[in-house]
């Protein structure tokens, strides 16, 4: 009897020892060649490319350690890059899916799903996969790794700690993913500023620095030097090129965007810095909506917070606030007169 119970105790053993090497050898093989979404090393990365069922395709190529661009034309917003990074780092599988399910979502993949490649300096890439929606409670996100130009194999992934789904990280839009910052020269670096006011051209004006460095402040209507102004009000004015955004991009239908660019301009701004390289910002006022009113209840024709901007240029227009652009919206006579005056003028604006 005790031989007996010896021997169902080590077969018990046996068979709980081969469970657990099959369960494990299992585990590890989906972990390795099923479920590795993760880059480790984001630091390696050099380029990312994104693109959608609907045509939507984006290239993030990095520049320094700190900078990245879109399409190699435009910086990129380093806050959604360092989002992405982070999620290309952290996430996990968090569950296989179920085969009932299983066929659904791999048909929802190929036809919604974000492919996304990942590179180093190789040519190839390091990684492919591809994101879905999210699970039913939001908690996960369902991906796919590229196996041979195919997938096969969905998955619920997941940051640890992080309750939510990721699909929102994986942008394929261009335009969202440029940085709103139009100007961001320190003072020093700032080389010219032309400012031309199209129905007052008695308010334009263009700040240089000569090759001594010392600031010549001109009239654009008479093309003339000034031989007295507040140096101070002029240096004070071109600290404020340092930090200044648009507020987002209006996607236009072409007639819209071309009725605007042929309506009159506001202002021009045009700033060069000290390596010759020129930004331009065109400025369109906004007809306001039919019955608009002020602060007084008097009709108003114009939209008293944004206008439109051309960036450089550019076929799509930016929103600009008054708010963020009436420090640079100065007028010729603002460097002329007394600074006790036109701190007063400042406070009733």
């Amino acid at each position: 009897m005790k031989k007996n119970n010896a021997f169902i105790i080590i077969a018990l053993l046996l068979t709980a020892l081969a469970v657990y090497l099959v369960i494990n050898n299992n585990s590890s093989t989906l972990n390795v060649e099923k479920t590795s979404f993760a880059v480790e090393d984001t630091t390696a990365i050099t380029k990312l490319f994104l693109a959608d069922k609907n045509g939507h395709v984006v290239t993030l190529n990095r520049v320094s350690a700190t900078e990245w661009n879109v399409n190699g034309n435009y910086p990129a917003r380093q806050d959604g890059i360092n989002t992405l990074l982070a999620t290309i780092k952290k996430v996990e599988m968090k569950a296989p899916i179920g085969i009932k399910a299983r066929e659904n979502i791999l048909k929802d993949l190929a036809a919604r799903g974000i492919k996304i490649e990942i590179y180093t300096d190789d040519d190839e890439p390091l990684k492919v996969y591809y994101v879905g929606g999210s699970t039913p409670d939001n908690g996960g996100t369902y991906m796919a790794l590229e196996d041979d130009g195919d997938f096969s194999d969905p998955y619920i992934t997941h940051i640890p700690g992080f309750n939510g789904y990721l699909t929102t990280r994986y942008i394929v839009l261009d335009y969202k993913w440029r940085s709103s910052a139009i100007f961001k020269n320190p003072y020093t670096e700032i080389n010219s500023v032309k400012l031309e006011y199209f129905q007052k051209p008695d308010d334009s004006f263009e700040i240089l620095k000569n090759e001594s460095g010392a600031i010549v402040l001109k009239s654009l209507k008479f093309n003339t030097a000034l031989s007295n102004f507040d140096s101070i009000a002029v240096k004070e004015y071109l600290v404020n090129y340092n930090n200044i955004h648009f507020e987002a991009f209006e996607k236009l239908k072409a007639e819209t965007r071309d009725s605007i660019l042929a309506s009159p301009k506001f202002f021009k701004i045009s700033l060069t810095d000290k390596n010759g390289k020129t930004t331009t910002v065109t400025a369109y006022p906004i007809k306001a909506k039919p019955g608009a009113v002020d602060l007084n209840g008097k009709p108003i024709d114009y939209d008293p917070d944004r206008m439109y901007a051309q960036i450089n240029d550019e076929s799509d227009l930016a929103l600009i606030q008054y708010f963020t652009f009436d420090k640079l919206m100065k007028p010729l006579s603002w460097f002329e007169i007394d600074p006790g005056v036109r701190k007063k003028n400042n406070e009733k604006e």
